[in-house]
């Protein structure tokens, strides 16, 4: 599943999900993302074995899919292929999901669980619930991770505790992530740490028990986001590159092998990196660049359109015939990667960007005249002319030649992006190794 910039949330794959004693079932399959229907103003999502949850910006949950053990929260075992509010449940400021079992966290640091979370009260009878109950022992928590069996939560102080037990030897932590074998935790210092998954607890309804000391992975730096597949750690650096070891089952660490790996390896063709995604029941793994586009690979349905595994990123389109460049030139403006349909490209060896976008970045006002395919831009005092496929431009009428004229790309106006900038004031740069070119605007050179 990914949720869009617009709210909106898609999921693709081959996902089936029981209608309870009815016997019938419904069936998804996606090769390519499809919208979730009735869905809006969504900020995060979580995904079980055949069930959703989808976070509002307004607090409220949602949920839809199997229910066989009651993980939609609704009360009862009828599942649904609409999504559904879950009643009663406010203020809730994350989600997670696995095989059957669904859990929020409140703003008050509370954390609910339902579905096939099973929890023992203080006379010893253990269940399970259909609608969302407080976990006990649990409180000022900010988020949570569950996967194979086990369930951790970070509390703000910075300690992590596996169901009501502080995991000792490990604080300082800002983010959690379960696998399979091991639980993963990130430090304030960058570094990662792992220590046996199960911990202490009900699964199932059977306590289970593993407890290992916290261990340090090496051979990686400067870590800022983790996540976990199945298979072991995903791992996203300062730089913008993303590292991965463990088992590679799915071809989900990202190398071009299926040869699995104890110590980190750099994931293939990805730069730039802002946002990583993993699930500790599957092996599959994703990033969203800084230009938001979206990249996949490891177990099939990734997204791409095609059933098999992936061992290197692919990207994933947005919308149909969109262009994904794996080693694209980049556009800075005042720190931020300029996002578009349309990436910038090089032609005869200048920066030609998406025409709206940059307008758009740069604070400007935009005028089309499509019967001369000619453009106004304005900004303040100063006014800028050009013509699709005309070298002749004007600056304040003032004319000007161009090395590159404005062109049309995929029905997208593509324009040169150092004198537009200039044009209006703002200095630009290039840089070389990160292929970006980068702007900084008059009102923040100012400033600074």
């Amino acid at each position: 599943m990914a949720v869009k910039n617009d709210g909106t949330v898609w999921q693709w794959g081959d996902i089936t999900t029981y209608r309870g004693a009815e016997g019938s079932e419904t069936n998804l399959y996606a090769l390519v993302p499809v919208q979730v229907a009735g869905l809006v103003d969504v900020i995060s999502v979580a995904a079980g074995q055949v069930h959703s949850l989808a976070l509002k910006k307004d607090g409220t949950v949602w949920t839809w899919g199997g229910n066989h053990e009651g993980q939609l929260g609704n009360g009862n075992h009828q599942s649904s292929a609409i999504a559904q509010k879950v009643e009663g449940l406010t203020n809730v400021i994350a989600v997670e999901a696995d095989w059957t079992r669904s859990f929020a966290v409140k703003s008050d640091g509370t954390v609910w669980g339902w579905g096939g979370f099973y929890t023992e009260d203080s006379l010893g009878n253990i269940s399970s619930s259909e609608q969302p109950v407080k976990l006990p022992g649990l409180s000022d928590i900010v988020t949570i991770s569950s996967g194979y069996g086990s369930f951790v939560a970070l509390k703000k102080d910075g300690t992590v505790w596996q169901y009501q037990t502080q995991l000792q030897g490990i604080q300082d932590i800002i983010q959690v992530a379960v696998g399979a074998e091991y639980t993963y935790g990130l430090k304030k210092d960058g570094s990662v740490w792992y220590w046996g998954s199960d911990g202490e607890g009900l699964v199932n309804g059977v306590s289970v028990s593993e407890d290992s000391a916290p261990r340090l992975i090496e051979g990686v730096k400067d870590i800022v986001a983790i996540q976990a597949s199945a298979g072991g750690p995903l791992m996203l650096r300062r730089d913008g590159t993303v590292w991965a070891s463990g088992t590679n089952s799915g071809g989900q660490l990202g190398n071009g092998t299926w040869e699995s790996s104890d110590v980190p390896v750099q994931v293939k063709g990805l730069k730039k990196i802002t946002n990583i995604a993993a699930h500790g029941i599957g092996f599959r793994s994703m990033a969203i660049r800084a230009d938001g586009t979206l990249w996949a690979w490891g177990g099939g349905f990734v997204g791409d359109g095609k059933k098999g595994s992936r061992t290197i990123p692919v990207g994933i389109a947005s919308f149909p015939n969109q262009t994904l460049d794996q080693d694209p030139i980049f556009v800075e403006i005042d720190g931020n990667i300029l996002q578009s349909d349309q990436p910038s490209v090089s032609i005869k060896n200048r920066t030609m960007v998406p025409l709206r976008a940059i307008m758009e970045a740069l604070g400007a006002e935009l005028t089309w005249n499509s019967s001369t395919s000619s453009i106004t831009v304005k900004k303040g005092e100063i006014t800028v002319k050009l013509t699709v496929g005309q070298k002749t431009a004007y600056v304040n009428d003032k004319k000007v030649t161009l090395d590159s004229p404005p062109a049309l790309v995929n029905n997208n106006t593509v324009v040169p992006a150092r004198f537009v900038s200039e044009s209006l004031g703002a200095k630009v740069g290039w840089d070389e190794k990160g292929k970006t070119v980068v702007i900084t605007t008059a009102e923040l050179a100012q400033t600074s």
